[in-house]
């Protein structure tokens, strides 16, 4: 898994791997700090349990040790660049087990085994090349070792075995090291694959959205053109025939009709704006809601336009609908700010009985709904809740979704 990022202009998918591998390297260099230090300490203690003549030379080069673990550490919790403290780590880490080891009894010293773990750190790290030049350098210090420590070490044979099993613990480290990134690549081709198959579906979701809510359009301006004059002659029968209950009758279906056009596509939506089409709906609403309502509108967003203005105002109902249907809430209240950037924010909250979001509800599609209009117009919703503490729905627009607005209503 080599982290070696080679310079000059990049794709930004290239870009965000590389920024990904050297997250996971600094993630690496950091826990690697800490078996540092537990080397540390276990040095110490063999030093401290070892003979008491002549001790002044193997605690000098502890406090060295010491030194260069301390300094590792402040490297790695800095923001130096992270490629070069791991190359420095890599080169260090063996002289100092080497250190370690004639301080400790040479090849039979029990910190040995260190250089194993130096060398699987490094595969997985880097990559082949780094770990053959570091097996190069592992194999020079322990014939280093054998020499400079004859007495302690148990023999060429010992020396022979050390090196077998450097070489051992370099390629298994190389053939895990590349296990590992085949599974890494599968893993990230499955998740372009994902992004794209998502991204598709999102946009495929937003023209099945704007196709919904133009085809509503259509159907409202085509009941109020049929409607309109059938009932306009009616009323005017009903006037010259004086028939007070046929004229009662006929408000009634005037009005019913109106209402149904609102449901379908609020004309005022389309002329005034979502502020406006959120008031009408909502004094609407008043009227028949078992709880009572209170809507801010931030004087910045009054004549707010926005691509997005029908999913706002569908999510709007179906959240009432929804507070109407399971809340049993007293108070309810609306508001829309404006969010850095040119966007806008919906926030809708009760208090009602309230619900775990944890939990899926089945039969019970409205979130879903609401999330999805959300999503795929590029915005987020948001759900605050728990049991017996009300609800908070919040809807989120990037300021991409507010380049048409502030038209002013004296331009339109």
């Amino acid at each position: 898994m080599s982290a070696d990022i080679a310079s000059g202009d990049k794709p930004a998918a290239d870009t965000t791997l590389e920024r990904a591998v050297l997250g996971h390297l600094r993630k690496a260099e950091r826990e690697i700090v800490w078996l540092r230090w537990l080397g540390m300490i276990g040095w110490a203690f063999i030093l401290w349990r070892g003979p008491a003549a002549d001790v002044s030379w193997p605690w000098l080069v502890y406090a060295g040790g010491l030194a260069y673990t301390a300094f590792a550490h402040w490297r790695i919790a800095g923001t130096g660049s992270v490629l070069s403290i791991a190359r420095m780590t890599t080169v260090g880490d063996p002289v100092l087990v080497t250190l370690m080891c004639i301080v400790t009894g040479g090849l039979s010293s029990p910190f040995f085994p260190f250089y194993y773990f130096t060398l699987l750190a490094a595969a997985f790290r880097f990559g082949w090349r780094e770990t053959l030049g570091l097996l190069v350098l592992t194999i020079f210090l322990s014939v280093f070792l054998y020499l400079v420590a004859p007495v302690e070490s148990p023999g060429l044979s010992a020396l022979a075995i050390g090196i077998f099993y450097l070489a051992f613990s370099a390629a298994l480290g190389v053939l895990l090291a590349r296990w590992a990134q085949e599974n890494l690549d599968l893993a990230l081709d499955r998740a372009r694959a994902l992004s794209f198959a998502r991204d598709r579906a999102r946009s495929l979701l937003r023209r099945l959205i704007r196709t919904q809510e133009e085809e509503r359009r259509l159907i409202a301006g085509d009941l109020h053109d049929r409607m309109s004059g059938h009932l306009f002659a009616l009323r005017q029968g009903a006037d010259r025939a004086q028939d007070r209950a046929l004229s009662d009758t006929v408000d009634g279906i005037s009005r019913d009709i109106r209402a149904l056009m609102n449901e379908l596509h609020p004309t005022v939506l389309d002329d005034l704006g979502i502020a406006v089409a959120m008031e009408e709906y909502v004094a609407a609403q008043r009227e028949s809601a078992p709880f009572k309502i209170s809507l801010d509108i931030a004087p910045e967003l009054r004549h707010w336009r926005s691509s997005t203005d029908a999913m706002l105002f569908r999510i709007l109902q179906e959240a009432l609908l929804n507070i109407r249907k399971h809340a049993r809430a007293s108070q309810v209240s609306i508001a829309l700010t404006p969010e850095p950037g040119g966007g806008a924010r919906l926030r809708i909250e009760d208090d009602g009985c309230g619900f775990d979001p944890a939990l899926a509800r089945p039969g019970h599609f409205g979130l879903l709904t609401m999330r999805e209009r959300a999503e795929a117009l590029g915005g987020t919703l948001a759900v605050s809740s728990a049991p017996a503490q009300g609800t908070a729905l919040v809807v989120t627009l990037p300021g991409e979704a507010g380049r048409e607005k502030n038209h002013n209503l004296s331009d339109r």
